[in-house]
């Protein structure tokens, strides 16, 4: 790893140590970007829910914050490890845990993406939600998600959506202003009028399906989810932020057009090809 890459990776994880209550408490905040992770994370367990795993089945969450999707999946019967490169969040992670009686299901630890600690075709399902944005080398990481992954098994994955329509409209946060923004930055933080700090990688989603395809991973399915309006910032109050939100999700979830590719972020299901079973198949 080079020292460009080590320091936004420490930046990454200094923001995440920092910022532990939100992702504590963001599933019982009433607000419009608290509704858009809640609705994420139920939308990633409908995918999960739809696959029919077996009880048992081996699951690494990549990425798990404090806790409440290991959790989920913990008290469906499947064995979890999971695991975050924030000591902190894993912290909270295991304070969620504690008392569980499913807790003898799930393990949680420090781990990075990018050299995870499994033997290859370990595991069943594994997920990043939220992950890939604020990774320097998404492909890297996809690959090294792929190697643990089971012939046959499945990769759930969510990334900032770079067409996200509620990004075009706040400039802070607008993929077309990124080279601008990266350049204003480095410029402040040399003088020292800022400190370092990571910034979201908005993806394309054609660029990740195009990942997969060179990994031998084959999509299943794909979606947009979120319509969090902001402007400098500043979301739009409640309760006509969430409003707007539901709105728009349910045009997307209709297939209405600009509305299904155009959520804040990008969910892909993709499965490892099972070259064995396949080959008996075609006998």
């Amino acid at each position: 790893m080079t020292k460009v890459e080590e320091a936004h990776s420490e930046q990454v994880n200094a923001y995440f140590q920092n910022d532990t209550d939100y992702w504590q408490n963001v599933y019982v905040a009433r607000d419009a970007r608290a509704e858009m992770i809640r609705d994420r994370h139920e939308a990633v367990l409908r995918w999960i829910d739809q696959l029919d795993l077996a009880p048992g089945s081996q699951v690494l969450e990549v990425g798990c914050g404090a806790g409440f999707m290991a959790l989920a999946l913990a008290e469906r019967g499947f064995n979890v490890r999971a695991i975050d490169s924030v000591e902190g969040m894993i912290e909270v992670a295991r304070r969620n845990a504690a008392g569980r009686e499913f807790a003898g299901q799930l393990s949680l630890e420090v781990g990075d993406v990018y050299s995870l600690k499994f033997d290859d075709a370990s595991f069943d399902l594994v997920l990043a939600v939220g992950v890939i944005s604020w990774l320097e080398h998404v492909e890297a990481a996809i690959r090294e998600m792929t190697r643990v992954l089971k012939p046959g098994g499945y990769l759930l994955l969510t990334s900032g959506n770079w067409a996200g329509l509620a990004n075009q409209f706040d400039p802070v946060i607008s993929p077309l202003l990124t080279p601008l923004k990266i350049g204003l930055k480095k410029a402040l933080v040399r003088a020292g009028l800022r400190k370092p700090t990571p910034a979201m990688r908005f993806p394309r989603s054609r660029s990740i399906d195009r990942i997969l395809a060179r990994l031998q991973l084959v999509k299943i399915k794909g979606e947009t989810r979120g319509f969090g309006f902001s402007f400098f910032r500043r979301a739009i109050p409640d309760p006509l932020g969430t409003a707007i939100h539901h709105r728009f999700q349910t045009l997307a979830d209709r297939g209405v057009p600009v509305f299904r590719a155009t959520g804040r972020t990008y969910h892909v299901l993709a499965r490892k090809e099972d070259y064995a079973a396949s080959s008996q198949e075609s006998r």
